[in-house]
Formats: structure tokens, sequence, C-alpha cells
């Protein structure tokens, strides 16, 4: 493919990098509560933590023998997961139709996937792998989301904090764009040197057993 094709899909990709990924995910916490929804904020809290937590069990246990001879499934892709749920998520939060919002986190799951593969940073299978986990916590935050738009004390939300979510967002993506973040190659090594002698590897030559470090992050 071309290098300015390329270039657009590691620019579009980089939104999803988690020097990104985590102060948008503060901003939006920090506007639900200024909107007064403490219970759909405990409840994406709860789930941050189990998607960004699950993504890190899957990575720590895959990549604790290292790569193996035709491995296609190593390192499932974080990047793709957090793209998809922070992103798909938040239209999800701060829409009146929540099931168009989660088919919207399709699309943005499809794109995610198919930009790390293009990048050669996953294989299919990887971000497979990713586009699941961010998917599954989208499909809970969509049913949350449904349950308080018919609670009876359900009002019209603030326009100030919404403004303030997209401007605040917009502004940090423009400054951490493009920031790389070095907790990929220190999970692969934790995963390697602490997960690996409680795992069952099996014995390959000393090629396939050395940390192989992503450039591009996720």
């Amino acid at each position: 493919m071309p290098d300015s094709p390329m270039m657009l899909i590691g620019f579009l990709s980089d939104f999803g990098d988690e020097n990104i990924l985590w102060p948008l995910m503060a901003l939006i916490s920090l506007v639900l509560i200024l909107q007064g929804r403490y219970r759909i904020f405990l409840y994406y809290s709860a789930l941050v933590l189990l998607v960004f937590g699950g993504t890190l069990i899957l990575k720590l246990c895959f990549e604790a023998c290292g790569r193996l001879p035709g491995q296609s499934l190593y390192s499932p892709s974080g990047h793709t997961a957090g793209t998809t749920f922070v992103y798909g998520g938040a239209a999800v939060l701060f829409s009146r139709s929540p099931r168009t919002c989660l088919a919207l986190a399709f699309g943005i799951a499809l794109f995610a996937g198919c930009a790390r593969i293009a990048l050669h940073v996953h294989s299919p299978a990887e971000v497979a792998v990713g586009a699941s986990v961010g998917l599954l916590g989208v499909l809970f935050l969509t049913l949350a989301r449904k349950n308080e738009l018919h609670a009876p004390e359900a009002r019209a939300w603030l326009n100030r904090p919404v403004i303030f979510l997209i401007t605040g967002g917009l502004v940090l993506t423009m400054v951490l764009h493009g920031l790389r973040s070095p907790a990929e190659a220190w999970l692969e090594y934790f995963s390697h040197q602490f997960v690996a002698p409680l795992m069952r590897c099996p014995v390959t030559p000393p090629a396939f057993q050395e940390p192989h470090h992503h450039d591009l992050g996720k």
C-alpha cells in the first residue's frame, strides 16, 4: 500500500493509544459526575476495569510463552479493545439512541482492527479478540443506558457538561496524539519473566523466546 494511505491509517489509529484513551475516560467520568449521573458513572467505572483488566489478563497469558512458530494469536489487541470501548462507549453514554450507537461501535471496532492489521501490528485473530472484549463492554454499557433512559427520575441533561466533554476531548487528542506508551513492552517483559514460569510453555528454539516489542503500541 502507498505510503500516504499508510500514514493516514497510522495517524487515525494513534487516536486509540492509551495515552489518549485514559485521559478521555477521566474526562467522560467527570462529565457524568457533573451531570449528576452517579449510578451510570459507577457502572462505567466498573466496565473500564473489566475491559482493560480483562485485556491485561489475556495479554499476560497469551504472551507468556513468547512467539511460537505458526502462532496466530500472541498478543490480543488492547488497542482495538480500548478504541472500541472508549469511543463507542462515549457515543452510547451521551446519545438518546444507545442501540444506534452500539452499531456505531461495531464500525469503530472494524476500522480499529483493520488498521492494526494493515499496519502489521496484529493478526486478524488478535484484533478479533480485542474487538470482542471492547464490544462486550459497549454492550453492557448500552443495557445500562437503556435502563437509565427508562428510569422514572430520568431528566434532560445539562448541555454545558457535554460541550465541555467535546471541547476537552478535542484538546486532549490534539495535545496527546502521537505519544507512545512504553506499557506494552513492560507488559510483555513482565509476562515473559513472571507469568511464563506458571504456564506450561512448549520447548521452542531460543529465537522464538525472545521478547517482541511492537513499534506502534498495542
